[in-house]
């Protein structure tokens, strides 16, 4: 799987599940594993990573209190 599309697929994650976004790639990522699906767990846990990326380069939100 290309980079820019882990990338995309992560983005897409995060729009539709938010927060849970990494929790749904990880069952993804289980569900390969047990279905013996080597291309298909690679291509989920290159998701899962690019979900984490995302997560630790977004930029903090301001809080109300910052007013």
């Amino acid at each position: 799987m290309a980079e820019n599309d882990a990338l995309e697929i992560a983005h897409m994650m995060m729009r539709r599940h938010g927060l849970q976004a990494r929790a749904v790639a990880f069952e993804r990522t289980q569900e390969m594993r047990l279905a013996g699906d080597v291309a298909g767990l690679d291509r989920w846990q290159q998701v899962l990573s690019a979900i984490a990326d995302r997560r630790h380069a977004a930029p903090a939100r301001p809080s109300a209190d910052a007013a």
